[in-house]
C-alpha cells in the first residue's frame, strides 16, 4: 500500500512539473504584451504615436545614460576610502537638474498621447497610469520603447 501511494505520489509530482514546464514554455513563446496594446491602438494613432515617441524616447534614453553616470560616480565617491560631501551634493544636484530638465519634456509628450486618443482610451490609459506600482518616467510605466536592463540590472 505504502509503494503504491508513493508511486502515485511521484506520478502526480512528474504530472505537475511537466504542466509547469510546458505552461513556461508557452508564455515564452508568447510576444510580449506592452501596456500600450491594451489601449487599442488604430493603425494610425499607432504610427503617431511612433512616429512622435521617437524624439520623447530618444532624449529620455541619453537622460538615462546621464543619470547612469552620475549614479556610477556616486558609487565610485561612496566606495573610495574618503567620500567627498561636497563632491557628493554636486553629483546628487546635477542628476536633480537631469530630472528638471526631462519633466517638461515628459509633460509634452503626455499631452501629445492624450491629443491622439479617443475619450475611452483616456480613461484607460488614466487607469494604467494610476494602477501601475512602478516608479520613475510614466513612459516606462507605459512600456513605450526606451533603456533597457543592462547588465547590472539597471532598468530607466
Amino acid at each position: 500500500m505504502k509503494t503504491k501511494l508513493m508511486v502515485l505520489g511521484l506520478v502526480a509530482s512528474v504530472a505537475a512539473n511537466a504542466a509547469f514546464g510546458v505552461s513556461v514554455l508557452m508564455a515564452a513563446s508568447r510576444p510580449p504584451t506592452l501596456p500600450m496594446e491594451r489601449l487599442g491602438l488604430d493603425a494610425a494613432q499607432r504610427s503617431r504615436l511612433t512616429a512622435e515617441g521617437r524624439q520623447f524616447t530618444a532624449e529620455r534614453t541619453r537622460a538615462h545614460a546621464r543619470m547612469m553616470g552620475l549614479r556610477d560616480a556616486l558609487a565610485a565617491e561612496l566606495a573610495g576610502d574618503h567620500p567627498d560631501q561636497k563632491r557628493m551634493l554636486e553629483i546628487t544636484a546635477e542628476m536633480a537638474s537631469i530630472q528638471a530638465e526631462m519633466r517638461p519634456k515628459l509633460v509634452t509628450h503626455l499631452v501629445m498621447l492624450h491629443s491622439l486618443l479617443r475619450p475611452d482610451q483616456r480613461g484607460a490609459l488614466g487607469a494604467m497610469l494610476r494602477g501601475s506600482s512602478a516608479p520613475g518616467c510614466p513612459g516606462a510605466v507605459l512600456g513605450e520603447p526606451g533603456p533597457s536592463a543592462d547588465s547590472a540590472g539597471r532598468a530607466p
